[in-house]
């Protein structure tokens, strides 16, 4: 009789836990969502897709090249391999707004094609409702305007979608030799 006293004093305390239980939160509606990584650039914010971004570096020791334009630093060695490194602010023509020592490498790759571009800050992995999303005239945004496609708006504040491999592929990036090349 010990056993079924027993189980009965279990069965009083399952239906009472039952009983007095919480329910069950409602399964809410789930909205998408968009990564990338953020960035200021001329004190902009920029965004673009975390895949368009191969490596996060902080400024490398650079070798400089002779006759190039203002905007290609120099070339870096990141794990044994030789990437140009282009500051934005000078290809894009748009003035710092932060101190050197908190610039960052952004490595991009498109094809064979890989480069480091110079921002002034990371501002981390950004995170936006794809609902968010602004198609918008990027004519205002002088030199960015070719490779902005919209933005996200978040607390406040836009972010502009920058097509970081549209810049490898414009024909201005491969046009790096300073000054007149018929007297090569």
């Amino acid at each position: 009789m010990a056993t079924s006293e027993a189980l009965n004093i279990l069965q009083d305390i399952k239906a009472a836990t039952f009983k007095n239980a919480a329910p069950l939160p409602h399964k809410e509606e789930v909205q998408a969502q968009w990564q990338g990584l953020g960035f200021l650039v001329g004190g902009m914010r920029l965004v673009s897709k975390l895949g368009d971004v191969s490596e996060l570096l902080p400024m490398p020791r650079l070798t400089s090249l002779p006759a190039v334009k203002p905007w290609l630093l120099g070339i870096a060695n990141v794990r044994g391999r030789l990437i140009p490194v282009i500051d934005l602010h000078e290809y894009l023509q748009v003035p710092t707004t932060l101190p050197f020592n908190q610039w960052r490498v952004l490595v991009v790759e498109d094809g064979d094609v890989v480069a480091g571009l110079v921002v002034e800050q990371s501002l981390g992995i950004q995170h936006f409702l794809e609902d968010s999303y602004e198609e918008n005239d990027s004519s205002d945004l002088g030199e960015f305007s070719p490779y902005v496609s919209g933005a996200f708006r978040h607390g406040g504040r836009v972010y502009h979608e920058v097509q970081l491999k549209a810049i490898l592929r414009d024909e201005k990036f491969f046009d790096v030799a300073q000054g007149n090349q018929e007297q090569l």
